[in-house]
């Protein structure tokens, strides 16, 4: 028995006599929950039964790493093979549900008993937990759930404890009573003080930590503490610490404080000592910690909260060398031990930040969701920017943590350009491993500050370092590889280099191994194909994702964004467009910040236009655009210029030319996407010659993919068709025809005016064309409509239109075009009559509307 314990048999008969499935210790840090489990735990128990302890000591961020962290305690403490465990962890990441692997594990019949202590850890994922507790407490008659926690949870809710599925033992019995804090001042204290027990029991109003405090207090006192509760609570922050006389044991606690929990090697470390057992042992027998299963073989020594927090705070204000020294050897213990992120705090309060930069890159591996929260950026943000700023990684994780959250966006800009900026002198004392990561990391900060080409051109530099990687005995190495290589496949695309992406994400899904990483992989693949217009092959790969792979909720976060958007893709090729949407039902959480926004607001405006509710969505993205800090993935990207083409498509459809043409003028590394708006803009200004014209100069521009092709030829031939050249439309449409018949492309349909589109199909009819009618028999007719229904010009009209820009007196005009001033009347009345105007100004007005004039042409 340890000094300021005592044996409460009214609790043990709490949890022995008529036990309910689940029993629920709650109240706060200090009341003796632990020790209570542990007395229990520690008595008679069923010859067969198999006891389970999980302590938990960081947050839980969902049901599966809970349940994940059960599995592992079960294998620790040698209930399940290694092999089993694995099997078993894999299929709680992979299923929605896990209560049917769970139960699976204890069928045979044998008494089980999980205890979770520290339950409150499970934070945001408690509903979850709660739920699965319950149903394996309802179906397994034959296990039982003892839980410790100093939070609330549902578990407790009246109703269960009602229908006798869960006992509660809460503050009011677990506080002591005047009779057992008279029973531990008997057995811990001299005579002469036990009287005061009464006293110290109202002062602590029963609070087990604060008279177990005040007992540890009172030896070699004279006189009891005065009657103000200010003192018990100094107690229970300092006394703990400050009665330890021996100063062997007191210096021991000082060493060991700064971690969380440790076992005798990582004492030994800490210390210096080559025993430290009888130590520790003092130690648990005064009451200043306990064992708590960690490892099958190896227990840890967890420190009462209040002793080590006290100890710690003081370490850190009067003794920091001492404490950093501590933090730091601390760190690498827990990231040797996959306790990555508890190791990052404590490399940052080391001030290792070589160490903490080490250890985000395990982060990143183990838990590849990490970078789209902001979950670790109370760690980061205790780090001196000046001092960030010279570890390249860590300034990329405060970058990520920001940009993961609307309301910090605009500052992640500083951070990762310091990523961005690296240098040979940043890698030159890295493993291959490393560097390859940090000349990832420089490739996707590229991206994040819009320096796209940039970043591709520093991506094929990581890609020099790809195949020399020494994996070794390290399979994380293996998903950093899969996970570098698809980063370096989106700065490829969004740079317009789209074989090559294609190839190094085909590269990336042979690398991933581990089934929740293959996943992560194949999305790109899915989301790249389909944006590209290799629609057979995205739907392909989409088949070999597999469901039971994803980590619980995963399949609707960032990590899947571009499988929703490869998806929402091919429904919109099949003209499904209320499904394009469906396919973002449940994604909130990455709609607004992913870097994929430009395609992931394509397949949407796409969706609305075919839904003929392209309103408020095209004046949306146009707003969006022009907002600072611009969207995440917008700029001078392949991926913006896939949006401007598509929202100036859509301007035409509103009949609002005027912007399609200013849209249409804008510069672009990758003019080939507005190619098919250029056509278009021209087609539905009445000037099909002119549209016809340009689609060989067009075709021939850099930046296009399968998708503009398609479009540009099927907008060519409606061009040909109805400037009167029927075999160039029927060229044109068989080669649209033929990347349908290869890739399955065929979105852009939408984009044809509807009597065109009927004309292509009676083409495609009367000159027996199979494929070109295949392409086309689809039940959908083209939204595009100028608004204004306008005759085509001829050229000649065309030509005195544009003359009149610069030469508003007929003389003029004639003598510039070498016609007679009679012969331009003549054509400028016929554009009056065909445009239904009556004065020049007003055509001129038109002319600039629809797209045809000079400067204000588009092209």
């Amino acid at each position: 028995m340890r000094a300021g314990a005592i044996v409460r048999p009214r609790l043990l008969e709490l949890l022995d006599v008529d036990p309910a499935p689940v029993t629920v210790l709650q109240a706060p840090s200090g009341y003796g929950k632990t020790t209570l489990v542990r007395q229990w735990a520690a008595g008679p128990r069923p010859p067969d039964e198999r006891l389970v302890w999980v302590a938990l000591s960081a947050e839980v961020e969902s049901d599966r790493a809970f349940w994940t962290a059960v599995i592992t305690a079960g294998r620790r403490l040698g209930h399940l093979s290694p092999e089993r465990a694995g099997v078993v962890a894999d299929d709680v990441d992979a299923l929605d549900d896990p209560v049917p692997v769970l139960r699976n594990l204890v069928v045979d019949g044998r008494p089980v008993t999980l205890v979770v202590d520290a339950y409150e850890h499970v934070r945001h994922a408690a509903a979850q937990v709660d739920s699965d507790i319950l149903r394996l407490a309802a179906e397994l008659p034959h296990l039982r759930i003892v839980v410790t926690t100093r939070a609330g949870t549902t578990l407790a809710d009246p109703v269960h404890r009602v229908r006798d599925a869960v006992r509660l033992i809460g503050e009011e019995d677990l506080g002591f009573t005047s009779e057992e804090t008279a029973l531990l001042f008997a057995e811990h204290l001299p005579g002469d003080l036990a009287e005061v027990a009464e006293q110290v029991h109202h002062d602590t109003h029963g609070y087990p930590l604060a008279i177990r405090a005040a007992s540890l207090a009172l030896r070699g006192r004279s006189c009891p503490p005065a009657r103000d509760s200010a003192e018990w609570r100094a107690i229970v922050a300092q006394d703990l610490s400050s009665q330890m006389h021996d100063p062997v044991l007191s210096a021991f606690v000082r060493d060991t404080a700064a971690a969380p929990y440790f076992d005798l090697e990582l004492a030994q470390a800490l210390t210096g000592l080559e025993d430290a057992g009888p130590i520790v042992d003092q130690l648990e027998w005064n009451g200043f910690g306990r064992w708590v299963p960690y490892l099958a073989d190896r227990p840890v020594f967890q420190y009462v909260d209040s002793l080590r927090e006290a100890v710690r705070d003081d370490l850190r204000t009067n003794d920091s060398d001492r404490y950093r020294r501590s933090a730091g050897t601390a760190a690498t213990w827990l990231h040797d031990n996959d306790e990555h992120e508890q190791a990052l705090e404590l490399a940052v309060d080391a001030g290792r930040y070589e160490l903490a930069s080490r250890i985000f890159r395990s982060v990143l591996l183990s838990s590849p969701e990490s970078y789209t929260t902001d979950h670790l950026d109370r760690q980061l943000a205790r780090i001196p920017r000046a001092l960030l700023m010279r570890q390249p990684v860590l300034a990329f994780a405060r970058g990520l943590a920001l940009l993961s959250n609307p309301a910090t966006r605009g500052a992640a800009g500083e951070y990762f350009l310091r990523t961005a900026d690296q240098t040979s002198d940043d890698w030159r004392h890295l493993d291959r491993g490393s560097s390859f990561f940090q000349r990832v990391a420089k490739s996707a900060s590229l991206r994040f500050v819009g320096r796209y080409v940039e970043a591709a051109t520093a991506g094929r530099a990581a890609l020099d370092f790809y195949d020399d990687i020494d994996i070794g005995d390290d399979d994380r190495l293996l998903e950093l590889r899969a996970m570098g290589l698809r980063q370096v496949g989106y700065s490829l695309f969004q740079a317009g280099e789209l074989e090559d992406a294609h190839a190094v994400v085909t590269r990336a899904i042979a690398t991933a191994t581990r089934p929740w990483a293959r996943n992560y992989t194949l999305v790109y693949g899915v989301g790249l194909s389909a944006i590209d217009g290799r629609c057979r092959e995205a739907a392909h790969t989409a088949r070999l994702i597999d469901p039971r792979a994803w980590p619980r909720d995963h399949a609707h976060t960032y990590v899947n964004a571009l499988g929703r958007i490869g998806n929402a893709m091919l429904r919109l090729d099949d003209f499904d467009f209320a499904g394009a949407i469906a396919e973002y039902d449940g994604c909130e959480s990455f709609i607004h910040t992913a870097e994929f926004w430009p395609f992931l607001t394509w397949t949407l405006l796409q969706a609305r236009l075919g839904l003929e509710e392209s309103g408020p969505e095209v004046q949306r993205v146009a707003d969006a655009l022009q907002a600072w800090p611009p969207p995440p993935g917008a700029g001078d990207s392949f991926g913006t210029s896939v949006l401007h083409g598509l929202l100036a498509i859509t301007w035409l459809s509103e009949g609002r030319t005027r912007e399609a043409a200013e849209l249409l003028r804008r510069p672009s590394r990758w003019p080939g996407q507005v190619a098919p708006a250029q056509v278009l803009s021209r087609l539905t200004g009445g000037d099909a010659a002119g549209a016809l014209h340009v689609v060989p100069r067009l075709e021939s521009l850099p930046g296009h993919s399968i998708r503009s092709r398609a479009g540009l030829a099927t907008l060519g031939a409606a061009a040909a068709l109805r400037a009167g050249h029927p075999d160039a439309a029927g060229a044109l449409l068989d080669r649209a025809a033929s990347l349908h018949a290869e890739h399955g492309v065929r979105a852009h349909l939408l984009h044809v005016p509807g009597k065109d589109l009927e004309a292509l199909r009676d083409l495609a009819r009367h000159s027996g064309r199979a494929a070109a009618a295949s392409y086309l028999d689809v039940d959908v007719v083209g939204t595009i409509d100028p608004g204004v229904e306008v005759s085509p010009l001829t050229a000649q009209e065309l030509a005195v239109l544009r003359a009149s820009v610069d030469h508003p007196r007929r003389s003029d005009l004639a003598a510039a075009l070498h016609l007679s001033p009679e012969t331009v009347k003549s054509h400028m009345r016929s554009i009056y009559r065909k445009w239904g105007v009556n004065t020049r100004e007003a055509a001129l007005e038109r002319g600039i509307r629809l797209g045809l004039l000079g400067d204000d042409r588009p092209g």
